[in-house]
């Protein structure tokens, strides 16, 4: 292996889906968090420091969102800049495309809808005992979001293989075409192969 092919290989290494479980999980337990402060009531002390949590939650999602959002239009841009005769996924490929923009969308959408949330709970952080319901439906329709998103992501990877590195790319062109032992099913099959015969 030459240096030139390491270096290529390396460049396409997606930088987005370490940061994508943080956001997610953060917008889940805001969600929970502000449930059950709202079935909690303002009669129990307990309920207004749920309110208080979620909002800490619901920043450090934000944050996190911000830097998946950010790796995830880098590898958008890298994926997408394939070079003519690379059979490898493309972001822009049509096959690809409506689902890479659903998943842009939505991600958008979640940001969006945590930042009214946000916006909400600084603006009346003073005494509530509390989450209320209006922040609380927030809270549950950005987890939603989240969620939705999240899946949109998997399908990009598990469906479409957008910055998945098959076995025949990494050992090389002696390996042969993907379809003659590319992927972990072609090369096991062909260990099967060679051992029968």
């Amino acid at each position: 292996m030459n240096g030139s092919s390491h270096h290529a290989r390396r460049s396409y290494r997606p930088a987005h889906p370490p940061f994508t479980a943080f956001p997610i999980a953060a917008y889940v337990f805001a969600a929970a968090f502000d449930t059950a402060s709202v079935i909690g009531g303002p009669r129990h002390s307990w309920a207004g420091q749920l309110w208080h949590a979620g909002t800490f939650v619901l920043i450090a999602g934000l944050v996190t969102c911000l830097m998946a959002m950010g790796t995830g239009f880098r590898d958008l841009v890298r994926f997408a800049a394939r070079g003519r005769g690379d059979a490898r996924p493309s972001t822009t490929s049509a096959d690809v495309t409506p689902t890479v923009a659903a998943h842009v969308a939505v991600v958008a959408a979640t940001f969006m809808i945590g930042s009214g949330d946000l916006a909400w709970r600084l603006s009346d952080q003073g005494g509530r005992a509390a989450a209320p319901v209006g922040a609380a439906a927030l809270s549950l329709a950005a987890a939603a979001a989240a969620a939705t998103g999240g899946f949109l992501g998997g399908k990009l990877v598990f469906s479409h293989g957008i910055g998945v590195r098959r076995r025949a790319e990494e050992a090389g062109p002696e390996a042969g075409p993907p379809g003659a032992g590319g992927g972990l099913a072609g090369v096991g099959g062909g260990r099967r192969r060679a051992g029968r015969a």
